[in-house]
This record gives structure tokens, C-alpha cells and sequence, in this order.
């Protein structure tokens, strides 16, 4: 004998989506030049920041040595002018123009300490890279990719709602998400985290995204997967062992204990299964009560309107 033990239900929707990472780039030089050192192999883990590549600035540099030097003398220059003004000694023309020419070195300096900069391939964001290709001694020109840099996680789960399933749906919602991983299923539990503010005219879906909150996950990011979350209203149900459920040509029905004396007679009460919890099936509220006492298991020997004493275990 078992206890209806009321719940609420929401039916299920199965989505194909795309696991992507939460940051991934294209590390490629910004300008061209030789390569004088690379600093990290394939695979590796890098801080960002890290230096990853070093191209030939010989030349930068010593212009950044060239505009420092310049840049000195017109400070010089302009602290001299500035003292000659507090005795009368130069025009305000000359202050003026020591002004400048020290603002133009010093611009100028910013300038190519940027190009210097430029020369060294640094890593964006904390991540792992990829295959490396390139080597020391190598010529590449701008825009030449060297390597990829990802952060493997948290990883992103990328799916998109259909505009006649996507009632109920809001961020926070929990979803599941299976996948193949080396022939082998692997699933996982995950988060919506952002829902598209319009739908796509082409699709009527709209465009979601979500997280996986389950670090042990063996997931890789450009991996296929399958969706599955709750929508809809919530609906009023039942819990019932899923072994108190009966089949027949009509439908799946359990047995209802209704009080007859000192004993119970049993009447057939038809049920839709919504779905499982566990062992439990998830049934209609159709023609039954929270706190009704059913059939638990073995009713395909019984028969409707047999009288039946409980076994009190």
C-alpha cells in the first residue's frame, strides 16, 4: 500500500545545443616581424599576461632609446624656459613652444613603446593553448595566428528555444545535458544564464545560454549535445510508486483503496503518466486525492471492486 503524495509537474523538452568555451581566441601577431623566441609548447596552461612569443624589435627599441634621450632634453629645455619667465628672461612664445615640443616627445615616445609592445605576443586571458605553429627564426606577418588560447571553464552550453515551447522558461532554470565523450556517454547538470531579448525571424526559437555548474563533467568545448529541461506552467500531480501503475487495453490505471468495513475495496482510477522522479511514476490528479491510499505492487493479480486487507507491513 502506498500514500498519493501530491507534487507539481512540468513537462520536458529535449534541445540539441553546442558546448562552447567561455573564452576562446586566435592568438595571431599584430604586426610583422621575425621570430626571436617562443615561450610556451602546445597544451600548455598561461596566466594572462604571459609573454608567449618575441619578435625582432631591435630596431623599435633603439628608437625608444632615441625618443627618451629627446624627450629629456626637451624637459630641459622647458624647465630652463620656465625659469627664464620668473625673471623676465623669455617670452611667452618660447615657453610655449618648449611646452610642445616637450608634449610632441613625449607622445612620440608613447608611440613607438607601443610599437615595442606590439612585437611581443602576450596571452589575453588565463587559459590553455593549443598546437603551437610557429618557431624561433620564423617570418610572420601580421594577423598570422600562432596559437589558440581557451578557458576551458565554466563551460557555456549554447541551444535555442522554440517560440511555442519556451512558456515557463527564465535565466536560473536548471537543465541536464548529455553527450558522447570518447564513446561513452557523459551528462552533466547546468544553469540558463542569458535568453535572447528577441527571436530569430528565420528560426521563431530564441537564442539561450547556459552553464555547466558540474565541474566533473569530461566535456569539451565544440561538442554536440542534448538539452533537456522543464516547461510550461506547472501542473498539479501525484507521486506513486512506479510499481503501482497497471497496464491495459484502455490505459495504465492503479487501484484505490476505498474503506468497506473493516476492510478495502478496491476500484480502478485511470492515470496519465507524466513522468519519473526516481523510482517514482509522476501521475494525473484525475479521479484521486492527495493522502489516498493505493496499490503499491502485484495489482495485475486483483481485479476491480475485490475486497482486499492491507498487509500492515
Amino acid at each position: 500500500m502506498a500514500t498519493l503524495l501530491p507534487t507539481a509537474w512540468r513537462a520536458t523538452l529535449q534541445l540539441t545545443a553546442t558546448i562552447a568555451a567561455q573564452q576562446s581566441a586566435d592568438i595571431a601577431a599584430e604586426r610583422p616581424g621575425r621570430v626571436v623566441a617562443v615561450r610556451f609548447s602546445s597544451g600548455q596552461t598561461v596566466p594572462a599576461g604571459a609573454l608567449l612569443v618575441q619578435l625582432d624589435d631591435t630596431a623599435e627599441a633603439a628608437q625608444v632609446e632615441l625618443d627618451t634621450a629627446k624627450l629629456a632634453e626637451a624637459r630641459n629645455t622647458l624647465a630652463r624656459a620656465e625659469k627664464l619667465m620668473t625673471i623676465a628672461g623669455a617670452s611667452q612664445a618660447d615657453l610655449e613652444a618648449a611646452q610642445a615640443d616637450a608634449a610632441e616627445d613625449e607622445a612620440q615616445l608613447k608611440y613607438d613603446s607601443a610599437a615595442v609592445a606590439q612585437l611581443n605576443i602576450t596571452a589575453p586571458f588565463a587559459g590553455t593553448l593549443g598546437i603551437r605553429k610557429i618557431s624561433a627564426g620564423d617570418y610572420v606577418s601580421a594577423g598570422q595566428v600562432v596559437a589558440s588560447l581557451t578557458q576551458p571553464t565554466p563551460l557555456r552550453v549554447l541551444f535555442s528555444l522554440p517560440q511555442t515551447q519556451a512558456a515557463g522558461i527564465s535565466t536560473g532554470e536548471s537543465f541536464t545535458i548529455a553527450a558522447a565523450s570518447g564513446g561513452a556517454p557523459v551528462a552533466a547538470s547546468g544553469k540558463i544564464t542569458a535568453l535572447s531579448p528577441a527571436l530569430d525571424a528565420a528560426t521563431d526559437a530564441r537564442d539561450a545560454e547556459g552553464v555547466i555548474t558540474d565541474t566533473a563533467a569530461s566535456f569539451l568545448p565544440g561538442m554536440a549535445g542534448t538539452v533537456t529541461l522543464a516547461t510550461g506552467t506547472p501542473q498539479p500531480a501525484f507521486l506513486a510508486p512506479a510499481t503501482a501503475l497497471n497496464d491495459s487495453v484502455l490505459g495504465q490505471y492503479v487501484f484505490a483503496l476505498q474503506p468497506a468495513g473493516g476492510a478495502f475495496s478496491l476500484q480502478t482510477v485511470y492515470v496519465t503518466e507524466l513522468g519519473r522522479q526516481g523510482d517514482d511514476a509522476v501521475i494525473s490528479t484525475a479521479g484521486l486525492q492527495a493522502g489516498e491510499r493505493i496499490v503499491s505492487i502485484g495489482g495485475f493479480k486483483l481485479t476491480d471492486g475485490a475486497s482486499v486487507t492491507p498487509d500492515p507491513k
